[in-house]
């Protein structure tokens, strides 16, 4: 029997596509072939016991490593530190030069006021001491823990410029990084493990598995929670939930809907008056990067053991090679690209470019010199790996060749059934829970002037010289009016560096108290968007300065 094979409940498909009983009360051999695949990614023996966990259960784990830390930290010579620590003059992950000269500088008083919260609700039986005093203390606490976060298989924060070792050791006693680090291994291990088992395809758990889709699903129900019970209160007296404030910008997936399908036609209407053609282009990856066959859901012989994001890698590193070949032949598509799973949670891709006609075969045969260049010449290759349309206007918008894909991608409201017959809202769900795990960005605008510049437009209020550029670009923005506000900012072969129009960073500061916001791991001063440059002058979109407040 083939060594993926795995006679067992967990791979029927259930009667409901989220339905799956608890794998920890199914027969113990079950996680044991899990667990035992020499493929998968095994967790770290410190997680194997958080297999299938819960959301809560890893938080509760994280805060018991944080709060392990804290007594390292406050108390650098209590007995685990004498008795474990080896002196040594670096580890791997630090090296004499990522110890900057700020850090050498620091005194205690930022681990102090970090840990002086904390440390009263921690008991032990005897005194603590105060947090490490000199440099060496602060050097020798961070290589004694940096050895207990890699027997996690956790990368340990590293000392740059910017970040330093007391930044590194906050860090490490935050229960919210214990949480990202742990939830980020455990969510890939369980989805590694159902991908090795071929428990993700169209006959089974088609796109993500159960468990990974329930956690996701949870964890969209605690954020939810999180942001109804905390409410952002202005100078003007105006108070929201944020949770309001996520459903009015594209966190709220009807609006990132809506922007992105206009974005889209305002490409679309720009390329006909320029009288650029449309192409869209299916990429896949080579066969070794899928688990199991599309038809059958049988596993693929030829599959090495390539994970989702393994597979999103490659399709970058050759995206990579594509657009620098472009840029030497001096050729600038503009479109957007949809990054989808295919039956068993491999990415491919669906571009849809627009390029002047002269550029259009030499664009097509780029992007086929380069997808056929790893294991090109396998069978089905050549008509398989990628796909081109070009689109005749006469007969069907460009916009709607990638409509579905926005759509399926986001909510799948509309579609009905996706093509294995799969109800579409439901599947959009599974979609998400795949690109989380996996942290794949699903969607990339390609060309095309920045969103974050449109954005800021839309909340200018004051009307300007109808000529002036920034007029223009306001009014095209305020209006919806893609195309209009490419014209606006220099015309679609514009550089970034010569829009006429950019963002505006400042400090930001407390008016009442006339304070600067620092980071909060590292102290160090945060910019953020205040309002546009332009012509020489910042015109502020952003007057009014919020406070957060938490329901009693």
């Amino acid at each position: 029997m083939n060594k993926h094979d795995i006679n067992s409940p967990l791979l029927r498909k259930p009667n409901h596509i989220f339905e799956l009983a608890d794998p920890r009360n199914l027969p113990n051999n079950i996680e044991c072939k899990i667990t035992d695949i020499n493929a998968v990614r095994l967790l770290p023996q410190k997680l194997a016991h958080l297999y299938f966990a819960k959301q809560y259960e890893i938080q509760q784990y994280a805060k018991s490593c944080a709060e392990y830390c804290r007594v390292i930290v406050i108390d650098p010579k209590n007995e685990a530190l004498l008795k474990f620590f080896e002196p040594t003059n670096n580890i791997n992950s630090v090296t004499e030069n990522s110890v900057t000269e700020n850090s050498v500088n620091e005194s205690n008083s930022v681990l102090s006021s970090v840990n002086e919260s904390t440390s009263k609700s921690y008991s032990v039986n005897r005194k603590v001491n105060k947090s490490p005093k000199s440099m060496y203390d602060q050097q020798r606490v961070y290589e004694f823990l940096c050895r207990y976060v890699k027997k996690f298989g956790i990368s340990p924060p590293v000392p740059t410029n910017k970040i330093h070792i007391s930044g590194c050791l906050k860090r490490l006693v935050d229960n919210r990084w214990w949480k990202r680090s742990i939830q980020k291994l455990v969510t890939q291990a369980n989805e590694s493990a159902a991908i090795t088992a071929n428990i993700v395809s169209r006959k089974k758990q088609i796109y993500a598995s159960n468990i990974t889709t329930r956690n996701y699903l949870e964890r969209v129900a605690m954020n939810r929670e999180l942001l109804s019970s905390h409410f952002i209160i202005n100078d003007a007296g105006q108070r929201y939930s944020l949770q309001e404030i996520s459903d009015l910008n594209v966190s709220n997936p009807e609006v990132r809907k809506a922007e992105l399908i206009n974005r889209a036609r305002g490409f679309e209407d720009l390329a006909e008056s320029l009288g650029h053609e449309a192409l869209f282009i299916t990429i896949t990856c080579p066969s070794k990067y899928h688990s199991s066959f599309s038809k059958s859901g049988a596993r693929n012989p030829k599959w090495a053991g390539y994970m989702p994001d393994d597979s999103q890698r490659y399709l970058n590193k050759q995206w990579q090679k594509i657009r620098a070949e472009l840029k030497r032949k001096d050729i600038q598509p503009y479109g957007f690209r949809v990054v989808e799973p295919q039956h068993d949670g491999t990415p491919h891709w669906h571009c849809l470019f627009f390029v002047k006609p002269e550029h259009t075969q030499p664009l097509e045969n780029i992007i086929r010199f380069y997808s056929l260049q790893e294991d090109g010449d396998e069978k089905g290759a050549i008509e398989n790996r990628c796909d081109f349309k070009r689109i005749d206007p006469e007969k069907g918008s460009a916009t709607g060749y990638i409509l579905k894909y926005i759509v399926k991608n986001i909510d799948g409201k509309g579609l009905g059934e996706d093509k294995f017959g799969n109800d579409a809202i439901t599947v959009a769900k599974r979609i998400k829970a795949w690109a989380s795990c996996w942290c794949i960005r699903q969607f990339q605008q390609i060309g095309g002037a920045s969103i974050s510049v449109w954005r800021e437009l839309r909340r200018l209020k004051e009307k300007f010289w109808p000529e002036s550029t920034i007029e223009k670009a306001r009014v095209a923005a305020d209006t919806s009016d893609w195309q209009g506000y490419i014209v606006a900012m220099g015309g679609i072969e514009s550089k970034p560096k010569s829009h006429p129009i950019k963002l505006h960073y400042d400090v930001d500061i407390n008016t009442k108290t006339g304070e600067c916001s620092q980071s909060y791991y590292d102290g160090e001063l945060v910019t953020k968007i205040k309002g546009l440059w332009f012509d020489g002058k910042t015109l502020i979109t952003r007057k009014l300065q919020w406070r957060l407040e938490r329901l009693a």
